[in-house]
């Protein structure tokens, strides 16, 4: 059973990249399960696994959590096969058998989506020590955009940059000390959407496949296209790659805007090579903090969030009870 984890912010195109590398024949990337933070984060509420009570809440709570997903799986989690599967009643053989019931026949990899990968990291070396990574990454400036402009995602954009310095100056370091292992390769979300056939070349030498062709049709899968129209973050997916859909900041973020995000991101945008249209970098730090401050009051709120559809609601309701029910057994331990 072989693992790829994605390192990616929100509205980076951790999406895109899921579907296309799905698009290969021997990589399964389904829909966004966030499994693994769940449980990974919750690991010790289950601990030890091999006791009655903690396996037969371990193998409650991960179904419950899986019905409850955004996105739609082929397979569906049976009790009496999972453990027949998992004699040995650990989380990665309950992992193991979740993922290898959405693969196809030949498909030797899954590739998988998570938010804040880096917050489990000892989790996923602990559990799959052979797994690998691929790190992608924004122009923090189109994420600004992207955040304000998907109605679904609530806050502007200091909220947007809020979650992009943190979770790039986490995934950064991450990707730093994992480098001499060759575990992990970093991309650009720019140069996926316009050098696609390269940077899936890229992604698939760092796997040990060889690049095939289907990757970029990869919005022509059954599963990719049904799942486009269940949320509206996903909804481009159901479309062959965008390649002019970059530096679209410039006609959506304001001046304001657009030096409040180059002001907080300038070392980080430097370091992935993102050139700067201001003088942001020149300031010096506590000039820059005071310039970051004024502007503040003029950034871009963002659009309200718009309801999602009654089954959306329901099933985000589901999941939360879900997690709160998982996170006060831990609390009660």
């Amino acid at each position: 059973m072989s693992f790829t984890f994605l390192i990616c912010s929100e509205r980076s195109g951790s999406n895109l990249v899921t579907s296309i590398m799905n698009g290969h024949p021997h990589v399964s990337g389904p829909p966004p399960s966030h499994l693994f933070r769940l449980f990974g984060l919750n690991a010790h509420t289950y601990h030890p696994t091999n006791l009655d009570e903690n396996w037969n809440a371990l193998t409650r709570d991960i179904p419950d959590a899986q019905t409850c997903m955004i996105g739609e799986w082929d397979s569906a989690p049976d009790m009496a096969a999972i453990n027949t599967a998992c004699p040995q009643r650990t989380i990665a053989q309950l992992f193991n058998f979740l993922y290898a019931q959405e693969r196809k026949t030949d498909e030797q990899i899954s590739f998988v989506k998570e938010n804040y990968t880096y917050l489990i990291l000892p989790f996923l070396l602990s559990n799959w020590p052979d797994c690998r990574f691929v790190y992608q990454v924004r122009d923090p400036r189109d994420v600004a955009a992207s955040w304000v402009k998907t109605r679904a995602v609530p806050g502007g954009v200091k909220r947007a940059m809020d979650v992009w310095v943190k979770d790039q100056s986490a995934s950064q370091s991450a990707c730093n000390q994992m480098q001499p292992s060759r575990r992990i390769v970093r991309v650009r979300y720019e140069d996926l959407i316009a050098e696609t056939e390269e940077t899936a070349n890229t992604l698939c030498k760092h796997l040990d496949l060889a690049y095939d062709p289907a990757m970029l049709n990869f919005y022509q899968d059954p599963r990719t296209r049904r799942n486009a129209g269940r949320t509206q973050a996903w909804e481009n997916l159901a479309k062959p790659v965008q390649k002019n859909n970059a530096q679209k900041y410039k006609s959506i973020l304001s001046d304001a805007d657009i030096q409040y995000v180059e002001l907080r991101c300038a070392g980080l945008m430097r370091t992935f090579g993102y050139p700067l249209d201001s003088d942001a970098a020149s300031l010096d730090p506590d000039r820059a903090a005071l310039e970051t401050q004024k502007l503040e009051n003029q950034i871009m709120p963002g659009e309200a969030a718009t309801p999602p559809s009654k089954r959306e609601q329901e099933q985000r309701e589901q999941r939360q009870h879900i997690i709160d029910r998982i996170v006060q057994r831990g609390a009660n331990r």
